[in-house]
């Protein structure tokens, strides 16, 4: 009875983990999700550059390069997140022109 459970148990066990890892398609999914996410935040600043970036990710995970995909999404991701940095700037520049210091 034992090695009955043993015989099954440490390869459930085992298994488990491995199902709890994400793949190339899910990480890629998480990190474009992100990305758009982090775009429309910028508003008027979005740089078209990122929409491209995008764009190209997108189309390369449709081709099943989600690898390829991923590594443009992380690329948009940090255009994206200078874009909004950009638009928080722009916002305390313009209040300390506009109110004066």
């Amino acid at each position: 009875m034992n090695r009955l459970l043993l015989t099954i148990g440490i390869p459930l066990a085992l298994s488990v983990p491995m199902a709890a890892q994400a793949g190339p398609e899910e990480d890629f999914d998480e990190v474009y999700s992100r990305a758009q996410s982090t775009h429309r935040d910028a508003g008027t600043f979005q740089w078209t550059v990122t929409s491209d970036r995008l764009k190209a990710a997108k189309s390369a995970a449709d081709n099943g390069e989600h690898e390829q995909a991923k590594a443009m999404a992380n690329e948009a991701l940090k255009l994206a997140e200078e874009s909004v940095a950009q638009r928080k700037k722009q916002q305390e520049v313009w209040r300390s022109a506009a109110i004066g210091n």
